[in-house]
């Protein structure tokens, strides 16, 4: 290589694509220090020594992947080294290696891509540890990679009789709105503290039980369950005072309250949902907002074909209130999940009391939904509190990685549980020994 052609490298260093300048620097043409010198930035100049370090056997890098670009320019080719590629069309967008790197580094890509990556041989968990990421981040994404979806009941004639004497918890959302998420929480907190009172009555339910909490143990949120899939809890809280609420706790597939707005009774599992739902018990229905994807539906092209929650929830508050559910209905919630997403954009710098905020952002965006909850109440035999409140999982990374768990948002959410559910009155047998 010519010196001229050597200076005009290296001035537009930060230019070249990195498998070039690695070929030039393995063949002797130019320096790492040189390189250094003459501004690469210091992210090049890590992924470089990375490279050297895996020649050299200090670590394993994954396999390169397929379409690398490199110099236009010519470089001399090492014994047996094949023809260098072609630069392709500037216009031609090509993942690399680098801005993969940048894209792990600023949190620009998926728990669900870094998975893909994984399968396919194009990353590995030791390269992430190598690159900064945290170790406990590289141990979630390890279970998360090796976790399936959760399937408990499949439909719901596969569910057992909900046992009466319980208050019915509904967590009525549409998919991927949380409902699992926030579950998982609200378990992961009572355990915590020391309220959840496990019952043997339905022990699959139990078994999901375990599985949300786990996921959150691992610092993952809970892996979606099956598209089709039912779910049911049955265990207890305990207050303050040590009386004990038992719940019936149901988990409804978010697709099957798409049909119930598409199709109504005419589809043919929505009568056996409303004549499950239409036990003698007191109920509470939690209806989850889903604050980022209502606010991103105009400009994020995977929230497009969702359907718009007001209308969606109104409609189910309807055939609700036409099958007499809200009859038995104590309490419904209108849970605004995400809630971190609409503080860092629309209430940045708004100080009031988060309660206040949830208020504020539901009567500009779900007003309607509101006012047509009062209206089924008045028309309703059981005149049932309706509530709004804030809530958030936490700190995430890659979309499904949880790094820092907020406990404020489950501990009142179980608050108004407790004070809106059935209790078992006169004491448990176990007082009289603690």
């Amino acid at each position: 290589m010519d010196k001229h052609k050597k200076q005009n490298i290296l001035s537009n260093c930060n230019m070249v694509p990195l498998p070039a300048l690695d070929q030039a620097i393995v063949g002797g043409f130019i320096a790492f220090d040189e390189l250094e010198q003459h501004g690469l930035t210091r992210d090049k100049l890590k992924e470089l020594q990375l490279l050297d370090d895996s020649r050299n056997g200090k670590i394993v890098l994954p396999p390169p992947i397929p379409g690398l670009p490199t110099i236009d320019v010519e470089l001399p080719l090492m014994p047996g080294m094949p023809p260098l590629p072609t630069m392709t069309s500037p216009s031609a967008p090509i993942q690399t290696s680098e801005t993969l790197l940048e894209q792990i580094k600023n949190n620009e890509i998926s728990a669900d891509d870094i998975k893909k990556l994984i399968g396919e041989k194009k990353l590995t968990f030791d390269y992430l540890e190598s690159i900064g990421v945290e170790k406990r981040v590289v141990q979630a994404l390890k279970f998360y990679s090796s976790a399936s979806a959760i399937t408990i009941f499949k439909r719901i004639e596969d569910l057992p009789p909900m046992e009466s004497g319980r208050t019915d918890l509904y967590m009525v959302g549409m998919p991927f709105s949380g409902k699992s998420t926030i579950l998982a929480s609200l378990i992961k907190h009572s355990n915590k503290q020391g309220i959840l009172m496990h019952d043997s009555y339905n022990p699959d339910g139990n078994k999901y039980l375990e599985t949300l909490k786990r996921n959150l143990d691992y610092g993952v949120l809970p892996i979606r369950t099956d598209s089709a899939s039912y779910n049911y809890i049955a265990t207890s809280f305990k207050d303050q005072k040590g009386t004990t609420h038992p719940f019936n706790i149901v988990e409804v597939p978010g697709e099957n309250y798409v049909k119930i707005f598409n199709q109504g009774f005419e589809n043919s599992e929505i009568p056996q949902f409303i004549n499950y739902v239409k036990s003698n018990n007191k109920k509470i229905l939690v209806f989850i907002i889903d604050a980022l994807s209502h606010d991103k539906r105009f400009e994020d092209e995977k929230f497009f074909s969702a359907l718009d929650q007001s209308i969606a929830y109104t409609n189910i508050i309807s055939i609700f209130k036409d099958s007499k559910v809200l009859d038995n209905t104590d309490a419904v919630y209108f849970v605004v999940n995400k809630f971190d997403y609409i503080k860092q954009t629309r209430y940045r710098d708004d100080d009031r009391a988060e309660s206040e905020l949830a208020l504020d952002y539901m009567n500009q965006e779900f007003l309607s939904l509101i006012e047509n909850c009062k209206t089924a109440r008045e028309n309703s035999r059981n005149q049932f509190k309706i509530k709004i409140l804030p809530f958030s999982i936490g700190d995430l990374v890659y979309e499904k990685i949880v790094t820092t768990i907020e406990d404020k948002y489950p501990q009142e959410l179980v608050k108004n549980m407790l004070e809106d559910s059935f209790v078992v009155k006169g004491g448990a047998f176990w007082k009289r020994f603690f």
